[in-house]
């Protein structure tokens, strides 16, 4: 039984058409120049030292081709480590051809992780043979969906190609949106396959530069009709054959032979935009026949997650004996973590604890991402490790297999999995928010499960609430694992791979034990070798109740923030919270690891809480100042449309706009703005109407922009003059007096009257415009958004207090 340490290999592999321009390069560049270049020297981090052997952030590419002008199938064995060097080989493919772009096997490593602007150098020394290039470049494509926006990249490229017919010279191109032509061939002045040299490149949104052995040779800047790549991809080096095609450009190929590039170092300044070096994992491989299992008929079924899906994405066609199905789905359907799954027979799956089947990708242009999820009867996901046609892949706990399935690829996959299995996931271009413009038609086949070694039972959790004052109260969650001691009167919960900024939450029901109350008392333990925040909101509908909070303890950090408790415990300490509150709450939210906007990393923790309860006097509430909108001062905005929005006055009243966008990005702070000056002069009160006439809930800032900029606290600035708000209707209302502006969420189809008091005669200034931003004002959201939005009831008036 093998049992071996495998690096895994990434969710997204590069595997579409990288087409290396096959058109004769001039000796002067079209774009650049070479003269009187000042750049600084390259700066960067130590990335990849394979002086030291195979290196943590690289890996080597295996089992497709690139196609095109590629004759090349990538396989690890053509990556090897040995003299202080990797070395990347190209060798015969016996059932290889030209005209299925592999006729010989070679080399390729690339990172794990994506990176943007900055600073990127390689030692190395290209091999003199004809026919071959060495490289070094970084390079993204629509392959990779990016994880910030749910869309796919651009192919966005920048390359330092060396082509072995003449190694006395390298060349230097890049690819913007899939758009080269740029090529630009630099005499070194020397044979660059003798000895090793340092080659790079700066790249900045203004311009790129190339150096050799830490001079500036080369820079091209950015012009309006000519912009620079953008997108942050991966590192890559690889040794490649080109088809009889490209022979013009790379020469003639002949017999391998054991020549090949080097490269001894990799660096960059470029900071990590995405992407993560997974850990080592300690596998072992089925060591089985598995022409000696039975293959299962599947019957498939399809979920419906995407916002707005009127039918299932996923189509399935059986083969005639039930052992293979097709999957196909259309451009656009898939989303959501929509998956195709079927049930397994309690029959087949018992005492099995390995799934083997093979995936066929029938399209010759679209590359697939694909996760695989191995469901249990305790309702969890169970992937412990996986192959895919023999190299491990990325599994991550509680999460599930990711893989890329390149264009006409097969793959056989092995997942080694604990429990028994309910039913298995395969989420297919469907794990972002929105639908990608990509299609698919996989074939999965000969589904057979085995058992090798251990068969570990994992029994379902068990729930069944934790008494406080002598009532069950029940804790639910979807992110976390919750078992209850019931003798204990205690709740543990244990999780992994949970995003800081998540908001994750466990959630109770505690009407009935919270009632006239004024404390919520509960000790946590942190079993966990990490410190856990929590966050407590008590509400009552949408209002949270809380007003303070203390710990008994002096390991941990405690505080109120937006009238949620906070509390951070150390690992190991076991602590009592009592978090006060005002009046008749509804509803115990505990978020655990998952409530800070900015975390975007990943946790996992084991904590327990015992001894709930409430206790404390009930305090009354004092009843809210009733909104009165004001009854007169109605006056007639105009907006004006922006390259985000459309603003359009027909088909509504003469008082209304009706604004409608399809792509905002939701902090770039895009806004619609109006002329308020002579409105808004002698008036303390602007009021305004939101109707959201779309299918998501929209988030609507309002600003009240004065002349001055205004100190206030946390050293910030700000010409919004706004000061406080009442609403009807709408959630999430929030006055912000440091940065400015008044925030409010109107659900979909909802109608909201928002009533704004301003200074406009003190510090800021008199008004001078009304802004207002749709689905583009909230700090950190990466996504984009797209609403129909009517405004209507603009009244500028003065408060009673002010006259």
């Amino acid at each position: 039984m093998g049992k071996k340490l495998f690096k895994a290999l990434p969710a997204v592999a590069i595997a579409a058409v990288m087409a290396f321009g096959l058109i004769s390069v001039s000796a002067c560049g079209p774009d650049g120049k070479t003269e009187n270049l000042t750049d600084e020297p390259l700066k960067g981090e130590m990335l990849a030292d394979f002086t030291q052997g195979e290196a943590d952030a690289v890996f080597a590419s295996n089992g497709w081709t690139n196609g095109s002008v590629f004759n090349t199938w990538w396989t690890a064995d053509n990556v090897q480590y040995a003299n202080g060097a990797m070395k990347l080989t190209v060798k015969d493919n016996p059932d290889g051809a030209e005209s299925t772009n592999n006729e010989y096997f070679g080399g390729e490593a690339r990172t794990y992780q994506y990176f943007g602007y900055g600073d990127y150098e390689v030692r190395m020394k290209p091999s003199k043979k004809a026919g071959t290039a060495s490289t070094f470049f970084t390079c993204t494509g629509n392959y990779d969906t990016n994880p910030h926006t749910g869309e796919a990249n651009p192919w966005d490229e920048i390359d330092i190609e060396f082509l072995g017919k003449d190694t006395t010279q390298v060349q230097f191109n890049y690819f913007v949106n899939g758009v080269g032509g740029h090529e630009y061939m630099y005499d070194l002045g020397f044979d660059a396959s003798e000895e090793f040299h340092n080659y790079g490149f700066r790249w900045t949104e203004d311009y790129i530069t190339w150096f050799v052995d830490g001079e500036p040779v080369y820079r091209v800047d950015a012009t309006e009709s000519k912009p620079m790549p953008s997108a942050a991809g991966r590192m890559l080096m690889n040794y490649w054959v080109g088809t009889s095609k490209a022979e013009g450009w790379m020469g003639k190929f002949s017999e391998p032979d054991d020549q090949g590039p080097e490269y001894q170092w990799v660096k960059t300044s470029a900071k990590v935009d995405w992407g993560e070096i997974p850990e080592k994992v300690d596998a072992e491989e089925f060591e089985g026949d598995w022409a000696d299992y039975d293959a299962i008929s599947p019957e498939f079924e399809s979920s419906m997650n995407a916002a707005g899906a009127t039918e299932a994405p996923y189509k399935f066609t059986p083969s005639a004996d039930g052992k293979s199905v097709n999957i196909k789905w259309a451009a656009g359907t898939a989303a959501n973590y929509d998956n195709a799954n079927f049930a397994v027979d309690e029959s087949v799956a018992e005492g099995k604890n390995w799934v083997r089947f093979v995936l066929k990708n029938n399209s010759s242009e679209q590359t697939h991402n694909i996760r695989i999820n191995v469901r249990t009867t305790a309702e969890t996901t169970s992937n412990q490790y996986a192959f895919g046609s023999g190299t491990l892949l990325v599994t991550t706990p509680n999460e599930g297999t990711t893989l890329s399935l390149s264009p006409n690829q097969e793959m056989e996959i092995e997942i080694k999995y604990d429990g028994t299995v309910a039913s298995i996931e395969l989420m297919m271009d469907s794990m972002q928010a929105s639908p990608l413009n990509k299609a698919g038609d996989i074939t999965i086949s000969d589904i057979k499960f085995a058992t090798q070694g251990e068969v570990v039972d994992i029994k379902p959790s068990e729930n069944n609430g934790i008494d406080i004052g002598g009532q069950n109260v029940k804790f639910e969650a979807s992110a976390y694992v919750i078992n209850t001691d019931s003798e204990a009167n205690s709740m543990n919960v244990t999780y992994s791979a949970v995003k800081g900024n998540a908001y994750s939450v466990i959630s109770a029901g505690v009407t009935a034990v919270a009632a006239d109350k004024s404390e919520f008392t509960f000790k946590v333990k942190n079993n966990g070798a990490e410190t856990v925040k929590l966050r407590v909101d008590l509400l009552a509908g949408d209002k949270n109740m809380v007003n303070g909070v203390s710990v008994a303890g002096d390991s941990v950090h405690s505080y109120t923030a937006s009238d949620s408790a906070v509390v951070e415990v150390v690992a190991g300490a076991t602590e009592t919270v009592t978090v006060t509150f005002a009046g008749t709450i509804a509803t115990a939210n505990i978020f655990i690891d998952s409530c800070t906007w900015n975390d975007e990393e990943s946790h996992s923790g084991d904590i327990t809480f015992s001894e709930m309860a409430f206790a404390g006097e009930g305090q009354e509430v004092e009843p809210e100042t009733p909104v009165v909108v004001p009854e007169s001062g109605e006056v007639n905005l105009t907006f004006t449309s922006t390259d985000k929005y459309t603003v359009d006055k027909s088909g509504v009243a003469a008082d209304e706009v009706n604004v409608t966008y399809t792509a905002v990005a939701g902090a770039t702070y895009a806004n619609i703005q109006s002329d308020a000056k002579a409105l808004a002069a002698g008036r303390d009160t602007f009021t305004i109407t939101i109707k959201n006439n779309g299918t998501e809930a929209a988030t609507v800032r309002v600003d009240l922009i004065g002349e001055n900029k205004v100190s206030t606290s946390n050293g910030a600035s700000t010409d919004v003059c706004n000061l406080s708000h009442q609403s009807i209707g709408g959630t999430n209302g929030n006055t912000d007096t440091v940065y400015g502006g008044t925030s409010i969420t109107v659900a979909a189809g909802e109608t909201v009257t928002l009533i704004i008091k301003y200074d406009g005669e003190g510090a800021w200034g008199a008004v001078q415009r009304v802004q207002v931003y749709m689905d583009s004002s909230t700090h950190g959201d990466t996504a984009t958004h797209a609403g129909n939005i009517t405004l209507s009831g603009f009244k500028f008036t003065s408060s009673e207090a002010a006259a």
